[in-house]
């Protein structure tokens, strides 16, 4: 299997699991009506540990670790996004993935639908939806671009409407997820997340 095809079957994988709050029915698979559609990750790191960026001309206020094009900062872009990643369907705040995101990352672009969906909807996480627990730096990448893997928890967790009235909760899960960057204008940019075997 080719890499380009693994991204597509690790995404459509990683949607069914990160989706299922979509799913009004309480299945396993997200609903292709437009219901309610929700999905969240969070980093180890305290919201207070770095600024939560406002979308605008000027981009997000990434912190300044994870600027740097190393391996160090490429872990602490990984750390920042999820943290934000958070903040998105827990406010909810639409366009916050997409100003971390390579436009051609087909899980970002699917999360962001969700981050919009939930404000639309007048919804959100009650909490942190997900935790990152760890975040594991590795070579091999193509020029300007830097490999990591990630442990992440899918927190046990309420989605709420605009009353505070539980709609879903999301059962606990323990996922394993290769996470790709990009290096460009100076920055690094989130380019795809793929299941690991």
């Amino acid at each position: 299997m080719t890499r380009g095809s693994r991204w597509v079957v690790a995404w459509a994988a990683l949607a069914s699991v990160l989706l299922a709050g979509c799913d009004s029915s309480g299945g396993d698979e997200p609903s292709p009506s437009p219901t309610p559609s929700a999905t969240s990750a969070s980093p180890s790191a305290s919201p207070s540990s770095s600024p939560s960026p406002s979308p605008s001309s000027s981009g997000p206020e990434i912190p300044a670790a994870a600027r740097e094009q190393t391996p160090a900062g490429a872990e602490a872009y990984v750390e920042y996004f999820f943290d934000q990643f958070n903040v998105a369907w827990t406010e909810p705040q639409p366009g916050l993935i997409k100003s971390l995101s390579d436009p051609e990352c087909q899980f970002c672009k699917k999360t962001e639908a969700t981050a919009a969906r939930l404000a639309e909807d007048e919804q959100r996480y009650k909490s942190d939806p997900a935790r990152l627990q760890s975040v594991d730096v590795f070579g091999g990448a193509p020029a300007g671009q830097q490999f990591t893997q990630i442990r992440l928890i899918q927190n046990r967790v309420a989605i709420v409407n605009a009353s505070g009235d539980a709609v879903r909760t999301d059962e606990r899960k323990e996922l394993d997820y290769y996470v790709t960057l990009r290096w460009k204008s100076d920055r690094w940019w989130l380019l795809e997340l793929e299941k690991t075997s």
